[in-house]
């Protein structure tokens, strides 16, 4: 079977090579399958190849992305599973690059909010908050019968 690709015909068992290859090649960076006909978004759809607990040819959804990757030429994306699948569907289609451009910009956008939480306006205690006196009215108190002491 063989992938179309204005650029080449390259049959799945190249990509499953390349996947290992990159494997090897980098221990942190294990590929646990190949996406084929993929689209992406907050997560990936496809069918996938090389993977040890799903069946060769079968139509998967990831978990959400959390990283994106460009290795040599490949693209591979990483999940918050802790799955790396490279993506072989790729070069000049227009909806794969438009799809790996939002992704990529989605995740530096997390990436910097992640890194620069916003400040809350109650973050610093004031302790003369504690010390307020709230006028007591009894009278103003009603004692709900599922009120616990």
């Amino acid at each position: 079977m063989t992938v179309g690709h204005p650029a080449m015909n390259q049959s799945i068992e190249y990509f499953l090579a390349q996947a290992k290859h990159i494997s090897d090649a980098s221990p942190t960076l294990q590929i646990h399958g190949v996406l084929f006909n993929t689209t992406i978004g907050i997560v990936a759809t496809g069918t996938i190849y090389g993977h040890q607990s799903a069946r060769d040819g079968s139509h998967i959804r990831t978990s959400l992305i959390v990283g994106a990757h460009a290795v040599n030429g490949f693209h591979v994306i990483e999940t918050k599973a802790g799955s790396n699948y490279l993506l072989a569907r790729i070069g000049p289609s227009r909806s794969f690059r438009d799809q790996w451009r939002t992704l990529q910009e989605h995740l530096s956008a997390n990436d910097r909010a992640l890194a620069d939480p916003p400040k809350s306006e109650f973050s610093a205690f004031d302790p003369g908050l504690m010390r307020a006196r709230v006028p007591a009215r009894a009278a103003d108190f009603t004692r709900s019968p599922l009120a616990v002491d």
